[in-house]
């Protein structure tokens, strides 16, 4: 179950005409009244109809990527420079939301919660200015997720994302991640398991949801025992001592041209392909 914290609440309260003082009118809706009710909700169904038999996640938004996605990333990005003082009166309002929902979500019976940190990204960020404007925030509501019982989860599909941040700092269950190729610096399932990020944490990726569209059912069979390959050779020269999830670098599309053939084909080259022989 997908929430960000994008209530009409917070979307009314925003007037794009303004200026910063537009941060202002930022206050924290009720979790328990429109969409994001509904989610929870239906968030405690999926749990009680998959609980024991897969492991599942609800999935929330990070307060810098929801405030992105409400007042738009053009202009937050460039207030976060020219004022940051609002823009973190604002944050503080995502955090306290994304806290509501983490305490709701901990009543469903979800086994994790993944976050989506989209904005711990080279292509956008630095180093200092993530931490200034997320980490700090993501810190927080982390330990929540815990302290709440359920697994913390993390996914970035950004294509050159904070690895150390999300990974080694965080110190997440789950990681999911995606790959580009066409990217120079785009880290490959093995180049992430060699470097140590799957040593201590569940690394998931990297196969392209496109094909779940526009592909066969035969190119996702080879898409996917290509990434098997790829990745027992990474964890054999690893020691065998990390941990890969062959997964989708982002959702599988939620389309009606989806086809459901070619993700029984991953599920079944996963199981094919995938076991390691000694």
């Amino acid at each position: 179950m997908n929430i960000h914290p994008m209530d009409t609440k917070i979307k009314k309260c925003f007037n794009t005409k303004n200026g910063p003082e537009d941060y202002e009118n930022f206050t924290v809706p009720d979790v328990k009244k429109g969409r994001t009710s509904v989610l929870i909700e239906g968030t405690k169904e999926m749990a009680a109809g998959l609980n024991g038999k897969v492991v599942n996640s609800a999935f929330v938004e990070g307060p810098l990527l929801a405030l992105s996605q409400t007042v738009g990333a053009e202009r937050l990005f460039m207030d976060m420079f020219t004022d940051p003082a609002p823009v973190h009166k604002a944050l503080k309002v995502m955090q306290e939301y994304d806290s509501q929902i983490i305490k709701a979500m901990g009543q469903t019976g979800i086994n994790a919660l993944m976050w989506d940190y989209l904005w711990g990204n080279y292509s956008v960020l630095g180093d200092a200015e993530y931490h200034e404007f997320e980490a700090q925030y993501a810190q927080k509501l982390n330990q929540e997720v815990l302290d709440n019982g359920m697994a913390l989860a993390i996914h970035n599909c950004a294509d050159l994302p904070h690895l150390n941040t999300q990974i080694k700092e965080y110190k997440p269950s789950i990681y999911s991640m995606a790959y580009y190729p066409q990217v120079e610096g785009s880290s490959t399932a093995s180049k992430v398991i060699e470097e140590g990020y799957a040593d201590n944490c569940l690394v998931a990726g990297q196969i392209d949801p496109q094909l779940f569209i526009r592909g066969t059912a035969e190119d996702v069979t080879k898409a996917t025992k290509d990434l098997c390959q790829e990745v027992k050779t990474a964890l054999c020269k690893r020691g065998l001592k990390s941990s890969y999830c062959i997964s989708t670098n982002c959702e599988v599309p939620p389309d009606i041209n989806c086809k459901l053939e070619n993700i029984t084909a991953m599920v079944d080259a996963v199981k094919q392909y995938g076991k390691m022989t000694y």
